[in-house]
């Protein structure tokens, strides 16, 4: 029986390429694989049709959904090609790692002693180093050291450089020199191994004996690197000392799924201890090894081209060029991401760094996500969510096509639920959580300004056919709906740049019920705010911030950190807002009044003196700063409004507003901003609807036909009451009551404008 100990690294597309030159070339009869040998029946799975890598296999304890253990799969993975070598030539392929029912066994506080506490006895090697770093090191990745005496800073970079690029010349003697090396260096640091390692080798070991004893001609052992010699030398180990190291394991009754993976989650950068930095570009390298510069160097013009830059076929061509120049001068045989990004900064991208971003982004670490067939297998989220469902009463609504007001009944056709009652919280918290989870099953329904401190919500539900699927892509975020909309609401909070939409996710946080996200958040918003110069993004931004801070208030969950974070934004809005109000079109003029008065109600809400106080005096100090007319008028309503100016200041700035020196259109401006959103005030003052009137009646017909579609603006914001109460107005007698008394009196002024009458005749 002839045996061969492959050594590969996960995820890597020159070792999936050389191990599957080996295996067609050698045509081995039996492939030991590194992977839980619980999990062969899902193995069995993974080439079969409708399965799209990326993927992950799921182990999980039966009766502890939330203890489990993930096997991502990409198409340039070895254990992948093994797999579907294996599938093509029908061999057997026998998984031989420590079971996952035995690695699931160990709680939290029983996990694996990975290293010992005591520092390594190990030689430093690495002059400069001391011994105490050369430990961590070694801890921490042993490979790293051989890279380090590589002139590498990383094991990433030396496998990479090294054995990924490369073509599948001289596979078989490059595996011998795998194993050469790490046998080396486990000699010379034999500490560097750790007590899960220990069991997990003493597995494959009695695994492999087991192999041996059977009718097999040519076995293939593929294995990471570093157990390589480890399972080698299985023969001149003793398998009873291996016995001794399993005896005793505990364990646990498991299950096991298949769930879609992404490039993103198998980046480095998402956590993935055995990640890669450039998972679309290995994909690219595995599936075009010969031209993969070429087709990678296209594919950034082409995305270029699409984002509106210019990337012409010569620029690319160049790139080329350069990319083979950086590689020669480093010594290497083939480029890599490295030198393709640096080639790609200079040529393509112009030397901007966003452009580089956005090719890393779509072309190094890419965006694919794989997919698994419904009928292939389920996933415990899915599981999870199912028995969710079950226990607040809603399987009725889950799958049942059409609207449904959710508790809705005959006498109350959009129902309601009730947070204080524990399974009609649940409800709500179910549905928050598919929510953040971009599962859109329920949509919560507005309750007015006052719903925040409410204890009724109102939800209307419209089930898809494919919130299956979206729930089974979810999977990989965690194993029930609570860690998986929190998982994916960390990821998400991670890429927001903008204090609003982090207000926003926090408050989404709350109402799902996942306190243990919300510290990570109010950092974010700490240093989103004070990184953000934009004084109309922090003026988005507090309403969100406002009433997450009041829904703590509402149901008893610590958000002041909030409060600090809006007490430390207030000054620098307050201070900046007369110069970000100046020199507005009307278009981001009217936006300003809009974003004011959604922050004045919303800090009105709070009741806090202080901030009030500065609030108010921003206005002021804005509304003297010869800014667009519109916030101008706006800022005189709301101090009026707040009682910080009186009756006499405002009518007088009210008069003046109103001067033919300012211009037809400044006028309308300013009377939209006063009279924004209400019409309330024409209403009870007939004087000011008066002078507004006497203003229409003077303007020339090419003033009124400039002002007329920002005047129809402005009426057009009153509610329908309003609307109809004004035109009957229009129609009738007024008074002559001085604007902005305490007690106006209805009197009988002159009939209105015509003009007037026929404005808000087009809108009422």
């Amino acid at each position: 029986m002839q045996v061969r100990t492959l050594g590969i690294r996960h995820h890597g597309p020159g070792s999936a390429r050389r191990l599957r030159t080996v295996l067609e070339r050698w045509q081995p009869d039996l492939i030991l694989l590194e992977a839980p040998a619980d999990s062969l029946p899902a193995l069995r799975q993974l080439t079969l049709p409708g399965m799209h890598p990326p993927l992950a296999l799921v182990l999980y304890d039966s009766k502890d959904i939330e203890r489990a253990s993930f096997y991502p799969f990409a198409r340039f993975s070895p254990e992948y090609q093994a797999m579907d070598w294996a599938q093509d030539h029908g061999v057997e392929v026998r998984p031989i790692d420590l079971p996952a029912r035995h690695s699931l066994a160990y709680r939290e506080e029983e996990q694996f002693i990975l290293f010992p506490k005591e520092e390594l006895n190990v030689p430093s090697i690495i002059p400069g180093k001391s011994k105490q770093e050369l430990t961590r090191q070694l801890r921490r990745d042993p490979l790293s050291v051989v890279a380090e005496l590589a002139g590498y800073p990383d094991s990433e970079s030396w496998w990479d450089a090294t054995l990924e690029r490369g073509g599948t010349a001289g596979a078989e003697e490059t595996f011998t020199a795998i194993l050469e090396i790490v046998t080396d260096l486990r000699e010379t640091f034999p500490e560097a191994s750790n007590t899960e390692n220990e069991q997990r080798e003493a597995y494959m070991r009695q695994e492999i004996r087991k192999a041996l004893k059977e009718n097999f001609e040519r076995v293939a052992i593929v294995v990471g690197a570093w157990h390589g010699p480890a399972v080698h030398d299985t023969l001149v180990r003793k398998a009873s000392t291996d016995k001794a190291i399993l005896r005793g394991l505990p364990k646990v009754k498991i299950s096991q799924a298949w769930v879609p993976w992404s490039f993103p989650r198998l980046a480095r950068g998402a956590g993935y201890g055995a990640g890669v930095t450039s998972p679309a570009w290995y994909a690219t390298l595995f599936d075009f090894p010969r031209a993969a510069v070429e087709r990678w160097m296209a594919a950034a013009a082409g995305l270029l081209r699409e984002e509106g830059f210019d990337a012409s076929p010569a620029m690319a061509t160049e790139g080329v060029g350069l990319v083979t120049t950086l590689a020669t001068l480093r010594g290497h045989e083939r480029p890599g991401i490295e030198e393709l990004e640096q080639a790609v900064l200079s040529t393509l991208a112009g030397g901007v760094g966003e452009r580089l971003a956005l090719i890393h982004e779509r072309l190094t670490v890419g965006g694919a996500v794989g997919f698994v067939p419904p009928d292939v297998t389920t996933v415990p989220l899915l599981e999870d969510l199912r028995a969710e469902i079950k226990s607040t009463r809603m399987s009725k609504l889950w799958e049942t096509a059409g609207q449904h007001y959710l508790k809705a009944t005959k006498s109350d056709p959009r129902g309601g639920i009730d947070l204080r009652q524990p399974n009609d919280l649940r409800k709500s918290h179910l549905l928050h959580r598919l929510n953040l989870l971009d599962i859109k099953w329920g949509k919560l329904q507005s309750g007015g300004p006052d719903s925040l401190s409410s204890f009724k919500e109102v939800w209307l539900l419209e089930w898809q056919p494919e919130f299956s699927l979206f729930v089974i892509e979810r999977g990989s975020y965690g194993n029930t709906l609570a860690t998986a909309a929190a998982a994916y609401a960390r990821e998400h909070a991670a890429g927001i740049q903008l204090v609003q939409g982090l207000a926003e996710l926090t408050l989404h946080c709350l109402r799902a019920a996942l306190p243990e996200v919300v510290p990570r958040m109010m950092q974010l918003l700490r240093e989103r705010a004070a990184e953000t110069t934009d004084i109309t993004a922090l003026l988005a931004a507090l309403p969100a911030l406002v009433q997450t801070s009041r829904y703590g208030d509402s149901r008893k969950t610590d958000t002041t950190a909030l409060l600090l974070v809006i007490e430390e934004l207030l000054p620098r809005l307050t201070a900046g807002l007369p110069a970000a109000a100046t020199n507005l079109d009307d278009e981001r003029g009217e936006n300003m009044v809009e974003l004011l008065s959604a922050a004045n109600y919303n800090l009105a809400q709070l009741g806090n003196e202080e901030l009030d106080a500065l609030w108010l005096d921003g206005l002021l100090r804005t509304a003297d700063a010869g800014v667009y007319p519109g916030v101008e008028g706006h800022c005189l309503r709301l101090l009026y409004d707040r009682e910080r100016i009186d009756g006499r200041e405002a009518a007088t700035r009210f008069s003046r507003a109103l001067s033919r020196a300012r211009g037809a259109r400044a006028v309308a401006a300013w009377i939209g901003g006063f009279l924004h959103g209400s019409g309330q005030l024409l209403l009870h003052y007939p004087p000011l609807f008066d002078l507004i009137d006497a203003w229409v009646a003077g303007l020339e017909w090419e003033d009124f036909e400039e002002v007329v579609a920002q005047l129809r603006r402005t009426f057009s914001g009153f509610s329908r009451y309003d609307r109809q109460r004004l035109m009957e107005l229009v129609l009738r007698s007024g008074d002559t009551t001085p604007v902005f008394t305490e007690e106006p009196a209805p009197a009988a002024p002159p009939p209105a404008d015509p003009l007037l009458q026929q404005l808000i005749g087009w809108i009422a």
